[in-house]
């Protein structure tokens, strides 16, 4: 887990290390004069290791956000040195430990709780700061060295160690405020390998929205859609779809699917429209998976939606829509493609999601272009653990479920040129399990999807357990995903020409999660991706990508 990238904080506090230790030494020489109460010096001492453990968890983890690592572990250590060395200057000066200081302990340790209040708040239960298993373990220490570090407190006050009391809460203050201090002023980070954008095209607490997550985006090819549906474009029509969700950016709640147009290859875009809404109503139209079928000139939204009224049960749909010259669309009925319900199960999990839910992409669909399966649709799909995918003989009019093609959800394929489907799930991990060590994986068929000749190929593309994209640019398989073990931090875009041999380029250094590519016959090769300052559910971005010499 650590390596020479985490040079800069090991070395930080390396040096605050010794001094802390050396503090403690003299501090415990001379503990009778500090302390009335051995206990106070024993539980601020546990309490303040743990406090520290979580700092280090936390620089490590999140490593790839912060403007810089080694002056956030500078900052950290100097709010965490305020117990050992006001700790050794009480200590040397040999300052009674019941100095007045009541009122002063007492508000300080009101402050600490305050802190730890908004803590455990804004971590666990609102924004769920970068919401997958090391982090959330992360939290929980800080947390914990945090209760341990107000009960020192307390018990100093209770002992009348008020200057001890007031060095202990005041050391968790600090601590809390610099962690603050940088969550509010961390700015976007840079872009690097792209030749059009970014363009922030959706971003949080704007438009009656608090988040903007699950990117989807296609490249509707303009001679399809003038000579199928009768338009008259002059460019390729792009169409950025996501998911508005109003109260938070939880998974559940009023959540809207909206999209945004370009006419122009993505260097403007049209307003936001919404496409599909229960209005006020709690309930989600989610996971927007989508393609274009040459055949028809019909757009197919594969989806799913579900109420609060319903318990959250989803039910999956198709629906197809003819896009017009104004840039809305004529809508057929949808076509309920749900598995069958089981009504023995009761709850979902914290998302809905059921052992029963047919769970769609996210992302795109594709469809098949040559050979045999010629016109095929293929929405990748998940089930209770397994991946694999759906598809459509009929132009989207009924489906049928292939084979399992390897453990976990979240998945998006596309068609390599040898005619065969290349399909990359999210590891089935899962985001709350313990995974330090984990890579994209690819499974591949020749047969349309139907079975999988390959499975869970493993790749060296680091995951932290997260919806990746794939895409195939004139025989080059490309991969965007988050290049982290530890974090959904760092979007990047991996490329191979054999299937064995990668190479990556970063594309956004920051936070970023789920991302979305598509292309055109020109060789013009865009990216949607969820990036943020400090939460990947910040903004949606979109950006062309420089796909010169990428290997």
């Amino acid at each position: 887990m650590l390596n020479k990238k985490h040079a800069p904080q090991l070395a930080v506090f390396a040096v605050f290390a010794a001094v802390l230790i050396a503090a403690l030494v003299i501090s415990g020489i001379y503990a009778d004069i500090c302390f009335d109460n051995i206990w106070v010096f024993i539980v601020a001492a546990i309490a303040y290791l743990a406090l520290t453990v979580g700092v280090l968890m936390f620089l490590i983890f999140n490593e790839g956000l912060f403007f810089s690592s080694t002056v956030m572990s500078g900052l950290f250590c100097g709010a965490l040195s305020v117990l050992p060395i006001v700790g050794l200057i009480v200590t040397m000066l040999q300052v009674p430990s019941e100095t007045d200081g009541l009122i002063c302990g007492i508000a300080l340790l009101v402050l600490g709780v305050a802190f730890l209040v908004y803590l455990i708040i804004k971590a666990l239960v609102v924004d769920l700061f970068q919401p997958i298993a090391l982090n959330t373990l992360n939290m929980i220490m800080l947390i914990i060295g945090a209760v341990f570090m107000l009960i020192a407190a307390l018990v100093a006050l209770i002992t009348k160690a008020y200057v001890i009391s007031c060095v202990i809460s005041a050391t968790l203050v600090l601590t809390m405020l610099v962690g603050a201090a940088w969550a509010k002023n961390q700015k976007y980070g840079k872009f690097h390998n792209i030749v059009g954008g970014p363009y922030l095209l959706f971003e949080g607490k704007t438009d009656g929205y608090s988040a903007y997550r699950i990117p989807s985006l296609i490249v509707m090819d303009k001679d399809v859609l003038n000579s199928k549906c009768g338009t008259h474009f002059k460019e390729n029509v792009l169409l950025a779809l996501v998911e508005g969700r109003k109260n938070s950016a939880h998974d559940v709640g009023v959540v809207d699917m909206l999209g945004k147009f370009s006419l122009d290859g993505g260097k403007t875009w049209g307003e936001q429209k919404t496409i599909f809404t229960f209005g006020e109503e709690v309930g989600k139209y989610g996971n927007p998976t989508v393609v274009l079928d040459k055949d028809t000139g019909l757009l197919n939204i594969v989806h799913m939606s579900a109420t609060k009224a319903t318990g959250f049960n989803y039910n999956t749909f198709n629906i197809r829509g003819k896009l017009k010259d104004d840039l809305t669309f004529e809508w057929e009925e949808p076509v309920n493609i749900s598995l069958p319900k089981d009504p023995n199960i009761k709850r979902g999990a914290a998302d809905g999601v059921r052992a029963d839910t047919l769970m769609v992409g996210p992302g795109k669909a594709m469809q098949i272009k040559g050979g045999q399966y010629d016109g095929r649709l293929i929405a990748p799909a998940s089930n209770n653990g397994s991946s694999f995918v759906i598809y459509s003989d009929d132009h989207g009019l009924t489906w049928n479920r292939s084979e399992v093609a390897g453990s976990g959800n979240e998945c998006e394929a596309t068609q390599l040129d040898n005619g065969d489907v290349v399909m990359v799930v999210r590891d089935g991990a899962g985001c709350c399990n313990y995974h330090p060590r984990q890579f994209q994986k690819l499974s591949y068929s020749k047969d349309g999807g139907a079975t999988w000749y390959e499975k869970e190929k493993t790749t060296p593309l680091k995951t932290p357990i997260c919806m990746a994209s794939v895409y195939n640019d004139n025989g080059k398989l490309m991969l965007s995903y988050p290049d982290s073990f530890h974090t959904r931090v760092n979007l990047s875009v991996g490329t191979t020409s054999d299937g064995q041999n990668w190479s990556s380029k970063l594309i956004y250094g920051g936070a970023a999660g789920y991302s979305c590519m598509d292309g055109d016959k020109e060789g013009n090769v865009y990216v949607l991706a969820e990036i943020g300052k400090v939460n990947y559910s910040d903004a949606i971005v979109f950006a062309k990508l420089n796909t010169q010499n990428r290997n």
